[in-house]
């Protein structure tokens, strides 16, 4: 798949909506659940692309790491990852052909692999940006809380407990929401009725 065919196909991934907001709700958390959501798709879909690939790289003998494997004077084979290690074996029978054997390794390598690591490490920066934004938010009414929630604690789309355990700072941003939330939903005196 071409470079701009990747992210294309990635980026086509229609979000589904399992916490939409009521009709009549501004609550800005809604739609930074459905960014995030959309986000962790994408990146999802790109984690299996670069898997699919590096499976193919198996398949045909190339490796996760292009290589190529030549043999010295006395017929032992000796395995090669750069044209420098070449350049400094003074054992090798052949060395223009381990350097065309190299050159055709790293081609075809380069070929399945394309740009999935750049598109995959794109995908993992948006969704990191759409989960700061997310718990950053303060919902604005009790359903936009509620889905807040709902959507840490149990959508398979969102953030783990590890993404917000990596930075202790995500958890007191999002503890920090969560009450800001109650303070506009309800103040601190009418917080018994909620």
């Amino acid at each position: 798949m071409a470079a701009g065919g990747t992210v294309l196909a990635l980026s086509a991934i229609a979000p589904a909506s399992s916490a939409t907001a009521p009709a009549a709700s501004p609550d800005p958390v809604f739609g930074l659940i459905e960014a995030h959501r959309s986000a962790s798709r994408i990146l999802s879909s790109a984690v299996d692309e670069r898997g699919r690939r590096a499976r193919t790289l198996l398949a045909e003998g190339i490796g996760l790491h292009p290589f190529f494997v030549a043999v010295d004077f006395r017929g032992s084979p000796i395995v090669f990852y750069t044209h420098t290690q070449i350049d400094a074996c003074p054992d090798l029978e052949r060395p223009d052909q381990a350097h065309a054997g190299l050159d055709l390794a790293i081609g075809r390598h380069s070929a399945i692999v394309g740009d999935i690591d750049s598109v995959v490490g794109d995908a993992s920066d948006v969704v990191d940006e759409r989960f700061d934004a997310l718990i950053s938010a303060a919902p604005t009414s009790a359903q936009g809380l509620r889905a807040l929630l709902s959507y840490i604690l149990r959508d398979d789309d969102a953030p783990t407990s590890m993404d917000l355990a990596e930075d202790c700072c995500r958890i007191e941003t999002l503890m920090r929401s969560i009450e800001g939330a109650l303070d506009h939903i309800a103040p601190v005196g009418a917080r018994e009725t909620i």
